[in-house]
């Protein structure tokens, strides 16, 4: 039950339960740029094991992060839920893309 604790603001945003604001920053844009941060350390210190770590850690969190931010927009205000909506499906793509592509280049080195 002590992870039940720790873990409930996740577990309220999985359920799309917590605030959108919240969501969206504190467990969506924030964790994912401290990720970005991470990796682009790696990056510098020509790190490939770390890189690859830190980028499937950011497919990961991203895909919960994307289904949490989505389900808590379904009790936002208007415009905010369609806004949150919109910026998902762009998160999405910017996800897909840029994380494709480093795949393919920490692969071919």
């Amino acid at each position: 039950m002590i992870l039940k604790a720790v873990f409930r603001p996740q577990i309220r945003a999985w359920k799309g339960e917590a605030p959108l604001g919240s969501v969206l920053w504190g467990q969506g844009i924030l964790p994912s740029l401290v990720l970005i941060v991470a990796y682009v350390d790696a990056l510098y210190r020509h790190d490939p094991i770390t890189q690859q770590a830190v980028l499937s850690a950011f497919q990961l969190y991203s895909a919960w992060a994307l289904v949490a931010i989505w389900r808590c927009a379904a009790n936002a205000q208007p415009p905010w839920d369609t806004i949150a909506r919109l910026l998902t499906v762009a998160w999405a793509g910017n996800v897909l893309l840029v994380a494709g592509f480093l795949q393919v280049d920490l692969l071919t080195r």
